[in-house]
Parts: C-alpha cells; structure tokens; sequence
C-alpha cells in the first residue's frame, strides 16, 4: 500500500465538501436527526482516518437510525433513492461528481496493490473511466462514512470490488493510504533457493516482509505476496541487471550524458531499473515499490 500525498490537498477537500452536500437527502431524516447531522456536516465530512471512530460514536450516541441515514447519505437504485453516494457515482451528475474528484485526485496508480494504473479520462464523445473509489469504511455498516473525503480511496476494481469488497476495514486494525505508508512497514525481498537465480525465476522466491500487525492485515486482504509472485520476471530482470549495471558502469554513462538524456542521476536509474526511484514517486508508476525495494537490496541504486 502506497501513502496518498496530494499536492493541493486542502483545495481539494473544501472543494468537495462545499459541493457533495448537495446529494444528502436530508429529509430522509428525522428532525432530531437532521438538526444534529446538519450541524455537524463539515466534520464528518471532513474527518480525518484518525476521526472515524470519532464519528461512528457520536452518530451512535445521539441515536441516528441507520436505515435512515443509508436513504440520506448511500441512497439506493430504485426510483425516488437517486441521493448520496449513489448521485455523487453517477456518470449523469453534471454538476460534481465522482470523475470530477479523481481527476482532481490524479492518483494514477492503485494505492493500495500499486500494480494498476487508475487514470481518470472525461472526454466529450462520454468515453471516460476512472478509478473505483473504495470506501475503506463500508458504506453500509456506516452511512454517515459514505461521502467522506478521507474514507473514498481511488483503487483499481480487482482490489476495490474483487479482493477487499465488503471486508469490514477500519483504522484500529488496517493501514489507511491517506496516513501510512508500506514503505515504512514492509519490503519486498529476494530468497535465494538455487544458483539458477540469475537466469530461472524458479531460483528464488519472492516475499513481502512486515513485523507490523496493520501491514500484515493489509498485505492479507489483497493477497499482495500471492499476485505479486506474478511479477518475478520483473525482480529477475533486476538481478540481471544489477550484474551489468555496476557502480561503476553507471558513473561512466551518467558522465557521457549528464545534461543531455540525464539531468539527474535519479533519471538514469528510474532508466536502468524501470521504475521510480524516490519514495514520493512510487505512486506514479505501477510496480515501483517492487522494482524500488529490490534494486536497493541489489545495490542497484
């Protein structure tokens, strides 16, 4: 999993909140109910990962139905339901909605697999795509979650819809991309079974190692160390590439085309080993953290 850096982040979020309240079906609720939750929009709209159980408690302690608030902020398929997350996902909402939001987001890659791209087009001819956004909080367990800025994760649809789908996530027991980092808490890593490693994938396997318990669950629920045994080509082409790429071979070519196809030494290793090479970078392309960890375990860069 990738920690989430927006640029403009505070923009973004104001943005969103000011405009997505115009879906809360607020008459869904009781009066009781809609004085508080109207009071109180900004927050749980704002609530940052580490406010969620925050939230959750007031919204229990002052008794809101739940059934209530799905119809206000989740809203529903049938005629009269079109309110809530269901209005803000709809590719028919002109005025702001979900591809306004990814676009704005720009996370072009899978935060949580950091293995799809999750580009975001709108074009006049209605041939758009964007990323799913998973609610890290399941909308159903909890509603009032359902439009939050900091609960709706741009993901690729085999980790939103496929893997992850309705796992009762939280900030108690998992990671959560717009806090962590598994930069911080796992590294993949090379075991070496035979001398066969440098030409046969079947020479080495590949892990994904964390001591820590929210990394561990993480790693667990989108099968990481499992679908990223599908990308051991890519770790034998680093070892390989580790054997000709030495110290200094690289030195020699940076000299040659210093300023010419390199401005920096960064550039000529994201060149060599294929990915990006600076912990801020990783999200731009996928597989950067495999192709990071690996090469810095090789001493390829």
């Amino acid at each position: 999993m990738i920690k989430i850096n927006l640029e403009n982040e505070e923009e973004i979020l104001k943005n969103h909140v000011e405009k997505v309240q115009q879906y809360i079906n607020f008459e869904a609720l009781q009066h009781r109910e809609k004085s508080y939750i109207k009071q109180n929009i900004e927050y749980f709209l704002k609530a940052k990962p580490d406010e969620f159980e925050d939230v959750i408690t007031k919204i229990k302690q002052n008794n809101i139905d739940k059934n209530r608030l799905k119809k206000a902020f989740v809203g529903g398929k049938n005629k009269g339901e079109n309110f809530g997350y269901t209005k803000f996902s709809s590719k028919g909402t002109t005025t702001y909605n979900a591809y306004d939001l990814a676009q704005k987001l720009k996370i072009n890659v899978c935060p949580y697999c950091n293995r799809n791209y999750t580009f975001t087009i709108k074009d006049k001819n209605s041939k758009s795509t964007r990323p799913d956004f998973d609610h890290f909080y399941d909308k159903g367990t909890h509603p009032i979650l359902a439009l939050s800025f900091y609960n709706l994760i741009p993901s690729c649809i085999l980790c939103n819809s496929r893997l992850k789908s309705t796992a009762k996530f939280s900030t108690i027991k998992y990671l959560h991309p717009y806090k962590d980092s598994f930069n911080d808490y796992a590294k993949f890593r090379l075991k070496i079974i035979n001398s066969k490693f440098f030409y046969d994938e079947k020479g080495f396997d590949l892990k994904l190692e964390t001591s820590d318990v929210k990394a561990e669950k993480i790693k667990e629920a989108f099968a990481l160390e499992t679908l990223y045994q599908e990308h051991k080509d890519i770790a034998l082409e680093l070892i390989q590439k580790a054997q000709i790429y030495n110290e200094s071979y690289i030195d020699e070519l940076y000299q040659k085309y210093e300023g010419t196809l390199f401005k920096n030494r960064e550039d000529l290793l994201r060149l060599i080993s294929g990915g990006y090479i600076e912990d801020k970078d990783i999200n731009k392309r996928p597989l950067s953290k495999l192709i990071k960890d690996i090469s810095e375990e090789l001493d390829l860069i």
